[in-house]
């Protein structure tokens, strides 16, 4: 039986937040512009007194290719007024930053080079393909479009064909890389290790340098109490407990926080919005 979209979502765990949809690739030209290769994207420019300019935020480097739909689209209640005589323009939008402050980050540069090649290839053959994305509607110009964020493509035969690396990451699906994909990852392993905050520990049992030396002390001066002992014990405890929550809580909000900037960073602000958000250049 040939694949269908949500035996695939079954089969590779997909996510409830990406869509599973068949379509096939091409160009897409705006202006006179290629947006289906490799390009900057607009970006703030802020200029000082001086005349020095800045831009922000880091640049974002892409590719944005047409596609034509072959499975329903569910459209919003209140964009049926808007699509009662057309559907809306669909485009599969690939992009990143790739750089930090003055590094540019080669696995992503590497990474959208191969996969434009591979979506032109896709674009050229005319291959009806499976696309697992996290859909987003814009307004565009005055006009509400949907821009389909990709986590993986997949052949009419349900085998995988593209993998976004950051995908499996974030529980989107699980699916292993094709084997003809090269580029497998978005950074150096070292470039950005996260500064996981050890709970200080001092002893067997986790307590502070603080009470063994103490109870240290204590036994030196010949005032080795049990009841004092145990008092000093329980403090040391106690304190080191809140220590722990609070900085476990703390670490925790951080790593949420983290995780939802990294998402937004590879598939999009805002989540699957119900309200389509205003952007004029894009």
């Amino acid at each position: 039986m040939d694949p269908v979209p949500e035996a695939l979502r079954g089969s590779f765990k997909i996510s409830q937040l990406c869509q599973v949809f068949e379509a096939t690739l091409h160009l897409c030209m705006e202006e006179g512009f290629p947006r289906h290769q490799l390009h900057y994207f607009p970006s703030p420019v802020i200029l000082e007194d001086c005349g020095r300019k800045l831009i922000l935020p880091e640049p974002q480097l892409g590719c944005i290719f047409g596609l034509t739909r072959f499975s329903p689209l569910n459209i919003p209640n209140e964009d049926r007024v808007a699509f009662a005589h057309r559907p809306p323009f669909e485009t599969l939008f690939l992009a990143m930053p790739v750089s930090e402050g003055k590094r540019i980050i080669s696995q992503r540069t590497r990474f959208l080079q191969e996969s434009e090649n591979q979506f032109l290839d896709l674009q050229e053959s005319r291959e009806r393909i499976f696309i697992v994305a996290a859909s987003h509607r814009r307004l565009i110009h005055g006009r509400i479009m949907v821009r389909h964020q990709p986590a993986a493509l997949f052949g009419s035969d349900g085998k995988i064909l593209w993998l976004h690396p950051a995908a499996p990451r974030f529980g989107l699906l699980q699916v292993g890389f094709p084997r003809s994909q090269q580029q497998r990852h978005l950074d150096s392993p070292n470039a950005r290790a996260q500064e996981h905050t050890q709970f200080q520990t001092h002893d067997e049992a986790g307590l502070p340098a603080w009470y063994g030396e103490v109870r240290q002390n204590m036994r030196e001066d010949g005032e080795d109490d049990p009841m004092t002992d145990a008092l000093l014990g329980l403090q040391a405890r106690s304190l080191l407990q809140v220590s722990i929550e609070k900085e476990a809580e703390e670490r925790m909000r951080a790593i949420a926080q983290e995780f939802l900037f990294d998402f937004e960073t590879f598939f999009g602000m805002g989540g699957l919005m119900p309200v389509p958000g205003i952007l004029d250049f894009a």
